[in-house]
């Protein structure tokens, strides 16, 4: 599961505006979230996956 809690406050930010199935796909993920780059990244390939 994603660490929230190492979340900077931007992080933190963008999260909370993100419906709340993208929130919950960052929750279950086991993927490593460094910065904002890659939170917005996996954010965006969440939804591509949704539009197929």
């Amino acid at each position: 599961m994603a660490d929230k809690s190492r979340f900077t406050k931007e992080m933190q930010n963008y999260y909370d505006t993100l419906p709340a199935f993208l929130q919950e796909s960052i929750s279950q993920s086991t993927s490593s979230f460094n910065d904002l780059q890659s939170l917005r990244a996996f954010a965006q390939r969440v939804r591509d996956e949704k539009k197929s």
